[in-house]
């Protein structure tokens, strides 16, 4: 049962962002230790994302709290919801029309949290539950994704916030710089100022005392950051803040917020990586739930405050799907369909941006339309960055060249359910259990432990203790569930003490642990990419994936930043969406299989990949547990601290 606490929590009439309007020049941390202290109900009292004491904090957290992980369960599992539970869930949300009972019992989860710390959900509690639409998806590279970043932020009026984990100097990173550029030209020809605040995750001493810094120019101008000097863009005001909460609490969060119309929520950083990501691209009230988690991620006061924090966006006439979408372009366009309504768009003299010379005019070798211009697949999975070879064979079982559509371009649909479940840093090393109550973490669980048929998963990493037990009970219990894994994907990081071990090593050992009826129900496949005959071990960096969803029984679907390993479970700051919708499920699972071939290329029984010949994977880092895993661990974390490794 959601308790009284937690309903009232829910029924406030307070929230961060509104508090923040009232009070522009404050710190969203500081309002935040007030905003909810009549309904204060254990340890924590202020928003968990915005803890400010860097590793002199962390530290005295241990000692305050102990230093021994918390290895007993936190609470033993309740009974199945009742209907008069999923009734008083329902009342804890702004949904606009009841959920589905599947939607409700993983929500129902997920409330339980905020019995912990009302800020378990990185935002204002009732935001939690809302509502929106998704008109667009990107299950494709990161240059795509990024263009679509480029396309939203040259359109902002008023304000922009970016946030990424990896900030990179590259040619995705020099993409938004482009946006930021083009962005203060067209402010300056109206004759105004554009607010604009960014973060991201950059290791620095000085967050011995302090995990959220302010970036000075001098700073974001360096060659590794590469961001415009302030008298490049003229007509933007731009202000940086590096977070990270030592000692492990890796703000992992990557969204971009514009003009509180508009939300991406993606598994991307700006970075230039060979990888397959997923960016959701949402609309209506679900973006002021955003947007408010954006304020107590930020923490710090802001110079000057963001223009509309006292002017939520309003939807005055609907909402728009397709190229009637004010905010897409001829970029989202690909295929056959794309190629008509490109042609359409000319001849109505609609398009903009960058557009290909030669997008309108068929090459007649066959070579698909995707994003807007006649590209083969391996070129785009290419990505200017690399030159890996298509081996896949034209006699091939996989769908045509035709079927590459990475834009899911969604049908129209009204608004909704979706609830933000999110998850803030923690620092503390160890694999406390009480770190898993926050929302991400029990969504997650609620969607394995209340699903009816199947649960799908694809994701870089899989090796938490408690998602591999989850799925383990799930099998057990007779539901089938599907994996798409990244064979390779951080195995150095993955082989550390407490990291759960590589995902070849996982998977071998869930195998073991089945009995052989069961087996056939954990069906586990590396991803290999669209142009690919097999999969290739991550670490060649040639084709890999960072996409992170799950679908439960082909109706919600959790999409966002969390990967599906000890650190996303146990450690950093993530965002993500669940959304109550079997339409968009099935648009998303469908272009999952139309942009990949991983669904040809399923492991055996035994946890092991093989080839029709029979031969295995041959291609692999060689890291396992023990010695030389911690060592290559070791070498691999720096490398990511650097921004050199996979995250």
């Amino acid at each position: 049962m959601v308790s009284q606490h937690v309903w009232d929590l829910t029924h406030s009439d307070k929230t961060l962002v509104q508090a923040l309007a009232a009070n522009p020049s404050a710190a969203p941390q500081e309002l935040g230790k007030s905003l909810y202290a009549h309904h204060h109900h254990g340890a924590h009292h202020q928003p968990n994302a915005a803890g400010s004491g860097g590793i002199i904090g962390t530290v005295k957290g241990l000692f305050k709290n102990g230093k021994t992980p918390s290895t007993e369960p936190i609470a033993p599992q309740d009974e199945e919801p009742t209907q008069e539970d999923l009734d008083r869930a329902a009342e804890c949300g702004k949904f606009g029309s009841r959920p589905s009972d599947l939607f409700l019992k993983i929500y129902h989860e997920v409330l339980k949290t905020l019995d912990h710390d009302p800020w378990a959900g990185v935002v204002s509690p009732p935001l939690l539950g809302t509502r929106g639409v998704v008109p667009l998806s990107i299950i494709s590279v990161i240059p795509d994704i990024v263009q679509h970043h480029y396309d939203l932020i040259v359109r902002a009026r008023h304000e922009v916030f970016l946030a990424t984990n990896f900030w990179e100097a590259s040619n995705s990173a020099s993409k938004v710089c482009d946006a930021l550029r083009e962005l203060s030209r067209r402010a300056q020809q109206r004759g105004e100022r554009v607010v604009v605040k960014m973060m991201y995750d950059r290791a620095n001493l000085k967050m011995i005392t302090e995990s959220h810094l302010y970036v000075k120019e001098a700073e974001w101008t360096k060659p590794e950051v590469a961001l415009p000097k302030e008298s490049e863009i003229p007509g933007v005001e731009l202000e940086v803040v590096n977070f990270h909460q030592p000692m492990l609490g890796t703000f992992h969060s990557k969204f971009l917020i514009v003009d509180r119309a508009v939300a991406l929520v993606c598994s991307n950083n700006i970075q230039d990586r060979c990888n397959m990501e997923m960016m959701m691209h949402l609309e209506g009230p679900v973006v002021d739930g955003l947007y408010d988690m954006a304020l107590i991620s930020w923490a710090k006061a802001m110079h000057p405050p963001l223009p509309l924090l006292g002017k939520p966006h309003e939807v005055e006439d609907g909402y728009k799907f397709g190229v009637d979408n004010p905010w897409m372009t001829c970029h989202v366009l690909d295929g056959r369909n794309g190629l008509d309504v490109f042609r359409k768009m000319k001849e109505e003299g609609r398009l903009e941006g960058d557009v290909s010379p030669d997008a309108d005019r068929d090459p007649g070798d066959g070579t698909p339309f995707i994003a807007g211009r006649f590209q083969s697949i391996t070129d785009h999975l290419n990505t200017n960055t690399q030159s890996t070879e298509a081996t896949l064979p034209e006699d091939h079982g996989a769908t045509s060249s035709d079927d590459f559509t990475p834009h899911v371009v969604h049908a129209q649909h009204g608004e909704v359910p979706m609830a933000i479940v999110n998850r803030p840093p923690c620092g503390k090393p160890g694999n406390d259990l009480k770190s898993l109550l926050t929302p991400q973490d029990a969504a997650w669980l609620g969607g394995l432990r209340h699903a009816q048929q199947k649960v799908f998963i694809q994701t870089p990493t899989f090796c938490a203790a408690p998602v591999v037990d989850a799925v383990l009970a799930a099998v057990r219990r007779g539901i089938e569930v599907t994996l798409y894994v990244d064979v390779g994907f951080n195995d150095g990081g993955e082989a550390l003490p407490l990291q759960g071990g590589t995902n070849e090593e996982v998977v071998r050992k869930m195998y073991a642990e089945l009995q052989e009826e069961e087996k056939e129900r954990l069906k586990y496949y590396w991803y290999t990419g669209k142009d690919q005959i097999k999969p290739i071990n991550a670490h060649l960096q040639q084709r890999n994936c960072h996409v992170k969803l799950m679908i439960i029984d082909d109706m919600v679907g959790i999409a966002g930043n969390g990967n599906q390993d000890t650190q996303s479970w146990f450690h950093s700051a993530e965002c993500n969406v669940m959304i109550d919708s079997p339409a968009i499920c099935a648009e998303w699972f469908g272009t999952i299989e139309r942009v990949q071939n991983t669904h040809f290329h399923r492991v055996g029984h035994d946890g092991v990949w093989r080839d029709a010949q029979g031969a295995v994977l041959t291609d692999g880092t060689g890291v396992t547990s023990g010695v030389r895993g911690v060592v290559k661990g070791v070498q691999g974390s720096i490398a990511r601290v650097r921004g050199k490794g996979g995250f």
